[in-house]
């Protein structure tokens, strides 16, 4: 009797497991079956119901980090297909090693019955009847055969430079951009740090503008940079070392170092007062001195030499009002005359005068 009610329970658990698989068919699939470390995979897991059950809930994440990759959600969609009810899942694997690795991953589905339904309607409160019946599915294993690759940036990538002239103004920023597009591993872009020599540099923040795709993630990465300096300086090499998946190569992108002429605030000539040379001119009036004196006390008294009009100090006032630093004062003060200014250039030195105090004083 109970050999006979065993086999009775085996039956209907059988009947039971394939009623529910008649319900819903899962199914995967993967992009590649071989691929790089560091390289993006797709993965798509699809459920097809028989109808358009709406009494089933599907509970499947595998999103995180695992030993062996990384998951993104792309996309998660419900559409009704022929009249039934279909759930696709995609996701993006980037790869963390080499060998055989595999994907298997388990979904819970959970069926509410009817009577829930109503109940939850109807805002009923009946403890007899079970609101879900669960059953945890294995999803169908997927494999993926990965190869060696010791760069940390994988993908299809251009580079692009934005730059000024080789010639700056000192004190004046010297602009430059680098601009990556493409698809990968995009998000494995580091901020470059610059350090120059006798130069000051401000950078910003890495624009990402870029999207997770089923080729891992597709846009453009940039960063901008500004160096200010007095003097002349060389912009560093810039190199950037990736994998590159569809022609199977190690690719190197270099932007060779190159030297930024700085041409000084003020030259000498614009810095000194000019001099312009007036003519002597003769006058008709000087013809009643000749007549009227003796020669030779008129050659003693008449001052043939040119005349020198010196331009007035306006010119250097503007100049000092110009000045935006303390150097820039100082170049001024030493072109123009160091030992008027002497005074002034020792306190400028000594720090006991700021900028201010000292246009104040050259007033």
């Amino acid at each position: 009797m109970k050999n006979n009610l065993g086999k009775v329970l085996t039956i209907l658990i059988l009947v039971w497991l394939d009623l529910s698989a008649k319900e819903y068919t899962w199914s995967a699939f993967i992009s590649k079956d071989k691929a790089y470390v560091n390289e993006a995979v797709y993965l798509k897991y699809v459920c097809e119901f028989d109808s358009t059950n709406e009494l089933h809930v599907i509970e499947f994440n595998p999103v995180g980090v695992y030993k062996d990759y990384v998951i993104h959600l792309l996309s998660e969609k419900e559409k009704i297909v022929n009249d039934k009810r279909v759930n696709e899942f995609e996701y993006i694997a980037f790869l963390k090693r080499s060998g055989l690795i595999e994907f298997n991953f388990d979904v819970m589905m959970k069926k509410t019955n009817k009577d829930s339904i109503e109940n939850t309607v109807l805002g009923r409160d009946n403890a007899d009847y079970e609101q879900f019946s669960k059953t945890l599915i294995k999803q169908t294993p997927l494999s993926i055969n990965v190869f060696e690759n010791k760069l940390d940036l994988v993908g299809n990538y251009s580079f692009s430079i934005k730059k000024d002239d080789f010639k700056v103004k000192a004190y004046e920023p010297y602009h430059f951009e680098i601009l990556i597009q493409g698809n990968g591993n995009l998000d494995h872009l580091k901020v470059l740090d610059l350090n120059i020599s006798g130069a000051k540099v401000f950078s910003s923040k890495a624009k990402k503008n870029y999207s997770l795709t089923k080729e891992g993630y597709q846009g453009s990465w940039s960063q901008k940079f500004a160096v200010v300096s007095q003097k002349n300086f060389v912009f560093p090499q810039i190199t950037y070392e990736y994998f590159d998946p569809k022609d199977a190569k190690r690719k190197i992108f270099v932007h060779k170092a190159f030297e930024i002429e700085t041409v000084p605030l003020y030259k000498q000539e614009d810095l000194l007062d000019t001099i312009e040379e007036v003519p002597f001119i003769f006058k008709k009036e000087y013809l009643y001195y000749i007549l009227s004196f003796v020669f030779g006390f008129l050659v003693a008294k008449i001052d043939l030499r040119k005349k020198v009009i010196i331009k007035n100090n306006n010119n250097f006032k503007k100049k000092v009002q110009m000045c935006k630093n303390m150097e820039e004062l100082l170049l001024l003060l030493i072109i123009t005359d160091a030992s008027h200014y002497s005074d002034i250039i020792k306190k400028i030195e000594s720090k006991e005068l700021s900028l201010s105090q000292a246009k104040k004083l050259l007033k």
